[in-house]
């Protein structure tokens, strides 16, 4: 199980509880749990006040159930899990201690005896702010709780008995990582919504790089002309598999113990975005602006970092190309949102939404253009894209190449051979995710109102 928290917050927290280092220090996770149980979102972190300790020393503390309960009111009346944290003061690492045993023994019954769990504790090294969890069922059972950190990276604080224990089939991406980068990627759960050519890429590497668990997302059977730009996809495919399938069956044959999810249908229409709210981090390999738009706002309603990814191309009437793009933007707490790159269009969400009555009257009557054209594709450039969308995904995992200065955009331009790095400079306001700035290199902003209308539009497909 998991707990997943913002890393501003975290930090802010964590470094509130070790401002003293000759006592313990107390503090309380309210946390939302999430479509599946096995993740918790944390909705609020709050310290222990002086008058909340009964006992307080440098090896022991004891909380006044009277001031804890005025703590833990809101998450009884919300339905939130409860997770003490407190601090073992001039150590470098965490562990339990026989006092912490007994203490969550009178507790976390207690905590049931109130509020759904699951509850849990964790123990932070004063010294230096590593955290280790753990969490209790309402039948008694007891596991590690791994530690979720979403910003510029994502962090996990995983417990010693869940470590994933690799074989010599990543003996070459351990040398290139470390064994600390290639174990935090034996502990991802990745979702992948859209498995046309973008998506199979980037499957097909996941897979190789030892994803323990991947889920996908894609309504659609292989067609004929999908077999040149999806990975696995056969010719005998063609009408007959869908694509979700083809990715499972790829991952059967490589052998490395991958397991596939597969959700056949829409996102927001036949799948639930709850289905993928668990995932560690997803990948957007989607041509349409809906779920587009739904991913991009669940990124930051669940802490859930998404990392999107496309390719366009111009071509004249005797089938020469005029310009080739492509881009990768990865989106989530900290960083600025889909709609502040204008990578959302609210005209485009309203012709998705249409029936197929309304949509095929609109086009008769001249308001649609082009939105059912079929766009250009080929594989070299959706594999140029894809790769790159991976390589992010390590970046934020494994740490290869720091968190200082990580890219908030890629652009492509496969006519000229070249990829630059785009950043938003400026302070406007986006509505989605935080203050963030006015684009440049002729990348539009959304305003407000088109921004009001999108989550009104988005409100409207999905409830």
């Amino acid at each position: 199980m998991k707990l997943r928290v913002i890393e501003s917050q975290w930090n802010s927290f964590i470094d509130g509880l070790r401002a003293r280092s000759d006592v313990e220090t107390a503090g309380i996770v309210l946390a939302e749990r999430l479509h599946g149980g096995e993740v918790l979102l944390s909705r609020q972190m709050i310290e222990v006040p002086l008058e909340g300790y009964l006992i307080r020393r440098s090896d022991q503390l004891r909380l006044d159930p009277i001031a804890l309960n005025r703590i833990i009111r809101p998450a009884r009346d919300a339905g939130l899990s409860i997770i003490t944290v407190h601090t073992h003061p001039g150590t470098t690492r965490p562990w339990f201690s026989s006092a912490d045993d007994q203490g969550d023994a009178r507790l976390i019954p207690s905590l049931f005896h109130q509020m759904a769990g699951p509850h849990g504790s964790i123990v932070v090294a004063g010294d230096t702010g590593v955290a280790t969890g753990r969490i209790w069922s309402e039948s008694g059972e007891k596991k590690g709780l791994a530690i979720a950190i979403v910003g510029r990276s994502l962090s996990i604080f995983q417990h010693a008995n869940l470590s994933a224990k690799d074989s010599a089939w990543f003996d070459r991406q351990r040398l290139a990582l470390g064994n600390a980068g290639q174990e935090a990627l034996r502990n991802l759960h990745v979702g992948i919504v859209g498995m046309g050519g973008t998506g199979s890429v980037a499957f097909l590497q996941l897979a190789h790089l030892g994803i323990p668990r991947i889920t996908v997302i894609d309504s659609d059977r292989v067609e004929a002309s999908n077999v040149s730009r999806i990975l696995g996809a056969t010719a005998d495919d063609a009408g007959r598999t869908l694509k979700v399938d083809v990715a499972a069956r790829y991952a059967q044959q490589l052998g490395l113990g991958t397991e596939i999810r597969c959700l056949k249908g829409q996102l927001g229409k036949d799948v639930s975005l709850e289905e993928i709210e668990e995932c560690d981090l997803v990948l957007s390999c989607v041509d349409r602006h809906l779920p587009r738009a739904l991913l991009n706002r669940l990124s930051y309603e669940k802490a859930l970092p998404v990392i999107d990814m496309g390719t366009a191309f111009r071509v004249d009437t005797d089938g020469n190309m005029m310009a080739g793009a492509g881009r990768v933007v990865v989106v989530g707490p900290g960083r600025p949102c889909l709609a502040c790159w204008g990578h959302i269009d609210a005209n485009r969400i309203r012709i998705e939404s249409l029936s197929e009555a309304d949509r095929t009257r609109e086009v008769a009557d001249g308001y649609i253009d082009g939105a059912e054209v079929h766009q250009p594709s080929v594989m070299a450039f959706n594999t140029a894209v894809a790769g790159s969308a991976v390589i992010e995904l390590m970046r934020m995992v494994t740490g290869f190449a720091g968190a200082d200065d990580p890219p908030l955009r890629l652009n492509f331009d496969f006519e000229r051979g070249t990829v630059s790095r785009n950043r938003l400079s400026g302070d406007s306001r986006c509505q989605i995710c935080l203050p963030k700035s006015k684009p440049q290199n002729t990348i539009s902003h959304d305003s407000s109102g088109i921004l009001s209308h999108l989550d009104y539009l988005i409100d409207e497909v999905i409830n």
